[in-house]
């Protein structure tokens, strides 16, 4: 992992929050005159904190930055980048190996319309013409082109641009209807894709080189679900739920709530984890009064890149020392990482995610999106990942992850999740969310009497078999100092009489009277 430390002499206005527990939060902002740096170092930082990631201009559908084929995972994971069954968007467009799904576009672009004839028809409003699609596309299509990086689409007449734009958007939403509302039509993927086709289209159309602009699904969406408001809001709600936990439910947050992304792997990626402010300061000693802004004095890990880049324990290693795993209940909650430190144990809370054959890849096309440049965001799936990387280590780890029901995988062996995560290469992580949650377990490890109780807990109490045990070895303890001690130290002989003597008392006295 990399990170550039903090500069000692280019930084000024350094501001920190204190935090329960001590904790404390730096933040440093350049000093530049320049207005457009100014709004840039805002967005970072207001990102950094967990606020939303604001629209700007410049932002453009980019490709894989080359840095990351540089490191020997980067180029061992690089046909992760790469589509495998279809292309969407000018970047790979009329490649030889993905001809076929450019014939089976054409079947879904039909499809799709039917649908949207069909929702007309049952609203009474007017009929979908192949013309209605193709010109509510073209209304966007210089908007759309201006998402794509300079030269890209130059190749492409503005009508040549709309056709591949239609093309390409109705078959991802075709693809995601199915799944989504689980129709008899996605046997249709089978037909023309086969099966391995279709199994990978999913991680095909979460590439980062392979994606649509996302105002191009909007318009299509709204000719399909002309009477909601949200357009499209359920079946993309059901389709990433799916991807996320392995079934087709509605719950969870809103995904077009006051959102306007890019495109849909920035969709899915403000979907798939939420990390606020609060990470790591889930302690269970309440904290008074509002929190105070002072300045800060500087510490050796401030400027120490070992320290403030370590990993913690796994989850395992985390067990023996008291911290125990618990799974989110509430997934529409904004903290999908939370750990809490009570008397004499620890609670690491996660959400509950779902591990497939294509999980790697729409792992690795998130985190390249968050290492683009002017894409400002909070690296909430870099410090996700880079957190299981550090709780899964070996198969045991995933066993008691799959235990608590947090992490549920198709990979057939534990090992391979193992594999999967190992092989993930995590270049830069929100230091200040991972961190926070590294020095709350750090800080819980480091108690004695907390560490103690847990060894007492997992040794002698973790199941009922050895509690009966337990009890039962300090019964025959006890019993046996008993023996010793009046062995050594008899009871006098006059005192075992007078015992007597009480005994035979009590027994004429609860005799009857006759």
């Amino acid at each position: 992992m990399s990170s550039i430390p903090p500069q000692r002499n280019t930084y000024s206005n350094v501001i920190e929050m204190e935090m329960a527990e001590n904790e404390e939060v730096r933040i440093e902002i350049p000093e530049n005159n320049s207005t457009d740096n100014a709004i840039v170092v805002r967005e970072w930082e207001g990102c950094l904190k967990g606020n939303a990631v604001t629209k700007r201009s410049q932002r453009r559908i980019e490709r894989v930055p080359p840095l990351i084929f540089k490191c020997e995972k980067g180029k061992r994971n690089q046909e992760c980048y790469e589509p495998a069954v279809v292309s969407l968007g000018p970047y790979h467009h009329n490649q030889t190996e993905l001809a076929q799904a450019e014939k089976y576009k054409l079947i879904t672009l039909e499809e799709f319309r039917l649908s949207c004839r069909e929702e007309a028809q049952a609203e009474k409003y007017k009929l979908i013409t192949m013309g209605d699609l193709y010109n509510k596309v073209f209304e966007v299509v210089e908007e759309a082109r201006n998402c794509y990086i300079d030269g890209s689409t130059d190749g492409y007449t503005d009508e040549e641009f709309a056709r591949m734009m239609l093309r390409d958007a109705c078959f991802v939403l075709f693809f995601i209807e199915c799944i989504s509302c689980a129709k008899n039509k996605v046997l249709l993927n089978n037909e023309y894709l086969g099966a391995l086709g279709f199994a990978n289209v999913v991680r095909d159309i979460f590439l980062l080189e392979n994606q649509i602009p996302f105002v191009v699904l909007k318009v299509l969406l709204e000719l399909r679900f002309p009477t909601d408001s949200k357009g499209g809001e359920d079946i993309l709600n059901r389709f990433f739920n799916y991807l996320n936990y392995g079934e087709v439910i509605t719950g969870g947050e809103k995904v077009l709530d006051h959102k306007q992304p890019l495109h849909l792997l920035e969709l899915y990626r403000s979907y798939f984890i939420s990390l606020k402010v609060s990470l790591g300061l889930g302690s269970t000693h309440s904290r008074k009064g509002p929190r105070k802004w002072k300045k800060v004095t500087e510490s050796s890990e401030d400027y120490n890149y070992v320290k403030r880049n370590r990993s913690f324990a796994s989850v395992t290693e985390l067990k023996a020392k008291g911290i125990f795993l618990k799974r989110i209940c509430n997934e529409s909650s904004n903290e999908d990482i939370k750990f809490l430190s009570h008397f004499c144990y620890g609670e690491l809370e996660l959400v509950r995610r779902a591990v497939s054959s294509n999980t790697k890849a729409i792992y690795l096309n998130m985190i390249a999106y968050e290492m683009c440049a002017h894409n400002p965001n909070d690296f909430r799936v870099s410090t996700y990942i880079r957190v299981m990387k550090s709780l899964v280590i070996q198969r045991d780890d995933v066993k008691e992850l799959r235990n608590h029901n947090i992490l549920l995988h198709s990979l057939g062996r534990d090992e391979e999740v193992v594999k999967m995560y190992d092989e993930i290469d995590v270049p830069a992580v929100n230091l200040y969310m991972f961190n926070q949650l590294r020095k709350e377990i750090e800080h819980h490890c480091s108690s004695k009497y907390k560490t103690w109780a847990a060894e007492l807990i997992t040794g002698y109490f973790s199941s009922p078999w050895k509690t009966v045990a337990l009890l039962v070895a300090s019964a025959i303890l006890f019993t046996s100092f008993l023996q010793t001690y009046f062995t050594i130290r008899p009871l006098p002989d006059d005192s075992n009489a007078d015992m007597m003597k009480l005994l035979r008392h009590c027994v004429h006295s609860k005799q009857p009277p006759t």
